[in-house]
C-alpha cells in the first residue's frame, strides 16, 4: 500500500484513536469531536467523558455517562459484531423483550385516547423544579437520571390517562433532558452534511441527504475519475467526492473569491497531505482567462539568501503557489475532464456553458441549486445547446413517518425543500449536417420518367 492510499484508509467501523467523529446528544444536537487518548470531551450540560473508555467499539454505539466522567455502552444497544448468531439472535431477543415488557407496562396504565387529559399546565405534576435540582445534587451517577425521571412520572397526575403513543412521546422529552447519553457515528458524508445542515441549512444551500447522493450518482464520481467542481456548501459535495473517490484521481475546485471556502474539511477524516494531492484549486477569472496569469521569474539563489527570513518565507510561499498555479492551468487548458458539479450562487444559465467546452464526450454534467426556477432556466438556455443531451430536472426527499397501530402521518415540523438537481450528457454535435427527411421526395423526382411525344 503506497502512502498516498495509507493516508485515505479510514477505519470506519471501529472507533480509534486520533479519529474525527460525530457526536449525537440526547437532545439531537450534533457535535464534531476528535479522540485523543488520554483526554476528556465535554458535552455542554449533558457532562464529560474519558476518550480511553469509548476507544475500541464499534460506531453507532451508545453510551451513558456514570461517575467521574466514566461511560459505559447502554445495554440493549451495544453493538457486539459477534460471529456467534446465537449469541446475537439471544441479545436480539432480550433487547426485544425489554422493550415489550415496556409497551405491556404503558399499556395496562393508559388511557384509549387523550379526551380526559385537561391542560392544567404545572398543576398537574407535583415534583418542583427545586425538587429536581436536588435531586441532581445527590450524585453524579447515570442512575440519576432515570430516577428523576420515575419520580416525575409518578408525579404526574394525568400521565396515565394519556394514551400509549403520548405516553412513549413524553416520556422521550424526558429521556432527552435528563438522561446523560451519546452516540458516536462515523463521520462520513452525510454525517458531515447533517452537522452543517443542522447549524445553518443557508450555509450548505438548503442541500439535502437525497440530493447529495443523487449529485454523486449521475455525475459517476469514482476513484481514479478527474472532475471539475464547484461547490459553494463550504466543501460538503468536495467531501462526498472525496470520500467515494479513496485517494485516487483529481478534483479542480473553481472559486470565485481569493481563496476556495473549504471549510468542511478543517474537520475532515482525511490528512491535509491526501487532500492537497488530490484537490487543486484555480479563480474563476484563472479558468477562464489563463493568459492573465502571470509567470513566475525565479530569482538567483545569492540574491535570496540576502533576504531577511521573513521575506525569504514570503518568497518560498509566493514561488510554491505560483507553480500551483501554472500546474492548475495546465490542466485546464487540457481539459477533458470526466464529469462537472456545479452548486454556485453565480448563475448557472450563464456560467454553465462556458463550462460544458472543457468537459469530456458523454460525460455527466450536474447543476444544483435550491430554487427550481434556477434550474429551469438553466434547462430551457442548454436545449437550444447542442452539446448536452437529454436535459433533465430531478427532485427528491425522503420523509420520515410517525406510525402508531392503526395511523400513519409524515412528521410534520420537518423542513422542507431539498434542492433540485440539473443533469445532462456532454456530446459533440456534427457539423455540415442537413435532415432531408426520408427521402420520398428524391424517389418520386426518380421514378418520374419523360413521355415521349
Amino acid at each position: 500500500m503506497s502512502e498516498l492510499e495509507r493516508a485515505w484508509s479510514v477505519e470506519k467501523t471501529t472507533i480509534r484513536a486520533h479519529a474525527r467523529c460525530l457526536v449525537r446528544l440526547p437532545s439531537d444536537q450534533l457535535k464534531i469531536v476528535e479522540l485523543r487518548p488520554g483526554g476528556s470531551i465535554s458535552l455542554g450540560k449533558f457532562g464529560a467523558f474519558f476518550v480511553d473508555d469509548v476507544l475500541g467499539h464499534k460506531y453507532g454505539q451508545t453510551f451513558e455517562i456514570v461517575d467521574d466522567k466514566k461511560v459505559i455502552p447502554v445495554p440493549g444497544m451495544t453493538y457486539t459484531g459477534s460471529k456467534d448468531a446465537e449469541d446475537d439472535t439471544a441479545a436480539a431477543e432480550s433487547a426485544d423483550s425489554a422493550v415489550a415488557d415496556d409497551l405491556i407496562r404503558l399499556a395496562l396504565k393508559s388511557g384509549v385516547n387523550n379526551q380526559e387529559i385537561q391542560d392544567l399546565g404545572a398543576e398537574v405534576q407535583k415534583l418542583s423544579n427545586a425538587d429536581i435540582e436536588e435531586m441532581k445534587k445527590q450524585g453524579s451517577s447515570g442512575q440519576i437520571g432515570q430516577a428523576i425521571i420515575d419520580k416525575i412520572i409518578q408525579g404526574h397526575d394525568s400521565f396515565e390517562k394519556k394514551t400509549v403513543f403520548s405516553q412513549q412521546k413524553y416520556l422521550k422529552r424526558k429521556q432527552q433532558k435528563f438522561l446523560r447519553r451519546f452516540t458516536i457515528d462515523y463521520l462520513g458524508a452525510s454525517q458531515v452534511l447533517q452537522y452543517y445542515y443542522g447549524k445553518d441549512p443557508g450555509r450548505v444551500l438548503d442541500l439535502s441527504e437525497e440530493s447529495l447522493g443523487i449529485m454523486m450518482n449521475y455525475a459517476n464520481i469514482m476513484p481514479g475519475g478527474n472532475y471539475l467542481l464547484v461547490d459553494e456548501t463550504g466543501g460538503v459535495i468536495l467531501y462526498a467526492m472525496l470520500e467515494r473517490m479513496q485517494g485516487k484521481g483529481r478534483v479542480t475546485v473553481v472559486h470565485e473569491n481569493e481563496h476556495p471556502n473549504h471549510i468542511v474539511l478543517n474537520n475532515s477524516i482525511f490528512s491535509a497531505e491526501a487532500v492537497d494531492d488530490m484537490v487543486k484549486t484555480i479563480n474563476i477569472l484563472n479558468f477562464f482567462e489563463p493568459e492573465v496569469v502571470v509567470p513566475w521569474k525565479e530569482l538567483p539563489e545569492e540574491e535570496i539568501e540576502e533576504y531577511k527570513p521573513s521575506k525569504k518565507q514570503t518568497y518560498f510561499r509566493r514561488k510554491k503557489r505560483a507553480l500551483e498555479l501554472q500546474t492548475v492551468v495546465e490542466i485546464v487548458k487540457k481539459g477533458n475532464f470526466d464529469g462537472m458539479i456545479y452548486a454556485s450562487t453565480l448563475s448557472p444559465s450563464t456560467a454553465v456553458p462556458r463550462f460544458i467546452e472543457k468537459i469530456g464526450g458523454s460525460r455527466p454534467i450536474v447543476v444544483y441549486s435550491p430554487y427550481i426556477e434556477v434550474v429551469s432556466e438553466l434547462s430551457h438556455t442548454v436545449s437550444k445547446d447542442l452539446r448536452v443531451l437529454a436535459p433533465s430536472i430531478i427532485a427528491t426527499r425522503v420523509r420520515p413517518y410517525q406510525t402508531i397501530p392503526g395511523r400513519i402521518h409524515p412528521l410534520m415540523s420537518m423542513r422542507g425543500g431539498g434542492g433540485y438537481v440539473f443533469w445532462g450528457t456532454r456530446v459533440f454535435p456534427k457539423e455540415g449536417i442537413t435532415a432531408i427527411g426520408r427521402g420520398r421526395k428524391k424517389k418520386k423526382l426518380n421514378s418520374e420518367e419523360p413521355v415521349e411525344v
